[in-house]
């Protein structure tokens, strides 16, 4: 029931009677007129004007009752000449009152509709033209949820990839990355991103066989395989998964810091020791937690992040990895990225990275050793100078550009090998080693990188790169660089800045030089060529393909470093000359077809160890084939 509310008297109205109400406000109304007529000869100019501001907000307020009757405070009496000015009376407050101010109070519009941050954008392949339309589109955005679309099939060729006659080691196939993602921005405190992704091959994922008849409809690809007569059975992983799933507090007056929590994607630097490998079908993300400050001078990342658990959680959530698996058992990576803003000079970056995993058993180990509690530590440390300040781009009106990165590898692997000091060999009855020390890490990094804009779009470019080697690989010193994560594919705006798009060699014990040049047309799109001489740092060490797993026998290496045998005397340096041709043209406004073609000649380390007069085998003695190619096309679509 509402109330109205009258200047000498109150009474309630229902609504069953609203006719009358509106009769008995009329009648009072002339009343409170009448009233000051018959006082208005006893009152001075200024009491007439506040007795008549109040008859005005009196009569406006009774004019709102007419459809929604309330109650009003006491009336105001009039009083004499001789009396005491009348207080000023305060708006009458209303049960209506406050819904109104609920109301007009503004409601929270995200600052994120036309400007998404990089940081919510890293699962991304795409170019520079495409990132800057996914920032700023306004599709498929509803109140402060954005939903997003990404597709990306790639055909890729491989011709000769082991430089060996002999074997016809020719691949081909259609790999698609297909995403979907949520960024909900309902508060200036959090925000959450969720990304969905999908990576198959095409025609990869049929059904399963039925009384030995194929079935060639599309599947998931999940579920279990069982080996007819055993109970041996393998589960089968699904090809759909989520990429990203964290949630945001983002810097406030009640956080010092933004906080990313959940499952997230690294991007540092060039991307050369920790991404996103987008180039992948799969790519990278990390479970785990970022603490992110960034200030006009200073931006810093620190966190920590589970690669594995060997631990089951309650209600059915179990992990692949344990002890009894033979895996890894539990792996963490943890670190910090800084960068220290020097306007747009440079910027400096000084980071430190820590992979700290349980050793995984030698099967041949030796006596009186304890594994139980050995670690396998590997700490990264490093810096990268650059005048790339503007988003990684050169900042306007400057032609030249330089980056240095140097790092550095130390810990221990939680293996025991023979003691470097025991010249004696002491050995146990059983051919054990009684002296054994500890493996431990000592590699390093470095890459140069320089470029001149001869012209608004050509950019001329050159670069060098070196990831230690292993000279002996028996010893209780790891020399070869480690790998953190396989980078294969650099950052743009000059993109291939590793060790080319053919993929047949990473950093780990390499130098190359490499010579490129970019073309930037307004029709035909981007056009880049580049060369790349990579030859081994250390000789005796192996070829490492680019997930940084050693290509053994297919180059000549010295695994002891032993000077007395033949191999050594045939050790090559060069592993092969490498030509690229990359064009990348925006179709439109969220569409951009890439392609890119490679020819790799092999040189005298891979030519050495195919003809091999000393072969036990005659036929391996002349199985050298120099050139291997790369083709691939790609179409990214992004919304």
């Amino acid at each position: 029931m509402k109330q109205f509310i009258a200047p000498d008297r109150s009474f309630n109205v229902t609504r069953s009677s609203q006719i009358q109400a509106k009769i008995g406000i009329r009648k009072e109304v002339n009343r409170m007129f009448n009233n000051i007529r018959k006082y208005i000869s006893n009152y001075n100019t200024r009491e007439l004007i506040i007795i008549l501001l109040i008859s005005l907000i009196t009569s406006g307020l009774n004019s709102q009752t007419l459809e929604n009757p309330v109650q009003k405070p006491d009336p105001i009496v009039p009083q004499s000449q001789n009396q005491p000015e009348p207080p000023k009376s305060e708006p009458p407050k209303t049960e209506t009152q406050e819904p109104k101010k609920k109301s007009e109070e503004v409601k929270y519009a995200t600052p994120l509709k036309g400007d998404i941050p990089l940081d919510y954008l890293r699962t991304l392949l795409v170019t520079p033209e495409q990132m800057k339309d996914t920032q700023k589109s306004n599709l498929f955005w509803l109140d402060n949820l954005k939903m997003g679309f990404s597709a990306r099939p790639r055909y890729e060729s491989r011709e000769n990839s082991t430089f060996n006659k002999r074997i016809d080691d020719y691949t081909s196939f259609v790999g698609q990355n297909t995403q979907v993602w949520f960024l909900l921005d309902p508060s200036p405190y959090f925000s959450v991103k969720i990304t969905m992704q999908d990576s198959r091959l095409w025609g990869g994922s049929q059904g399963a066989q039925n009384a030995g008849n194929w079935s060639y409809a599309l599947t998931t690809g999940a579920g279990t395989t069982v080996t007819p007569g055993t109970t041996t059975s393998t589960n089968v992983r699904s090809n759909t998964d989520i990429r990203e799933a964290f949630i945001v507090l983002k810097k406030s007056e009640k956080l010092p810091v933004s906080i990313f929590i959940g499952r997230q994607v690294f991007a540092f630097g060039d991307l050369k020791i920790v991404g996103p490998l987008n180039w992948l079908n799969t790519g990278f993300s990390f479970d785990g937690v970022r603490f992110v400050h960034d200030s006009k001078w200073f931006r810093s990342h620190v966190f920590g992040t589970i690669l594995s658990d060997q631990y089951n959680a309650p209600y059915g959530l179990t992990t692949s990895n344990g002890q009894a698996k033979g895996t890894i058992d539990e792996a963490y990576f943890t670190g910090m990225y800084n960068t220290i803003k020097g306007g747009d000079i440079a910027h400096l970056d000084l980071y430190a990275l820590d992979i700290s995993k349980k050793w995984i058993a030698n099967p041949n180990p030796t006596d009186f050793d304890s594994r139980l509690k050995q670690r396998d530590n590997l700490l990264t440390t490093g810096f990268r100078l650059t005048n790339r300040t503007n988003m990684n781009n050169l900042p306007a009106g400057k032609v030249w550009d330089w980056t240095i990165e140097s790092a550095w590898q130390s810990g221990y692997t939680g293996d025991r090998v023979k003691a470097d000091w025991d010249i004696l060999n002491l050995q146990t009855a059983s051919g054990k080693n009684i002296y054994t020390q500890r493996v431990q890490y000592d590699t390093h990094f470095l890459s140069l990188d320089t470029g001149w804009k001869v012209l608004d779009n050509v950019r001329l470019g050159a670069g060098y790169t070196f990831g230690s080697g292993d000279p002996n690989r028996s010893d209780a010193k790891v020399g070869t660089w480690q790998t953190l994560f396989p980078q294969v594919a650099g950052s743009f705006p000059n993109w291939n800045t590793m060790n080319g798009q053919s993929l047949l060699a990473g950093f780990q014990n390499t130098k190359s030089y490499s010579a490129r040049m970019n073309i930037k047309t307004e029709s035909y799109g981007t056009f880049i060529f580049a060369f790349y001489d990579t030859l081994k740092a250390t000789p005796q060490d192996a070829w490492y393909n680019v997930a940084g797993v050693p290509n053994t026998g297919n180059s000549t290496e010295n695994f002891s470093n032993n000077k007395f045998t033949i191999d050594n005397g045939r050790l090559g340096k060069r592993l092969f000359y490498q030509y690229d041709f990359t064009w990348i043209y925006n179709y439109s406004e969220f569409i951009s077809v890439w392609s890119g073609f490679s020819l790799v000649r092999a040189q005298d380390a891979i030519r050495n160890a195919r003809d091999n007069p000393y072969a036990p085998n005659p036929l391996d003695r002349s199985t050298f084939e120099p050139n291997s190619k790369f083709f691939y096309l790609m179409v990214s679509v992004s919304l």
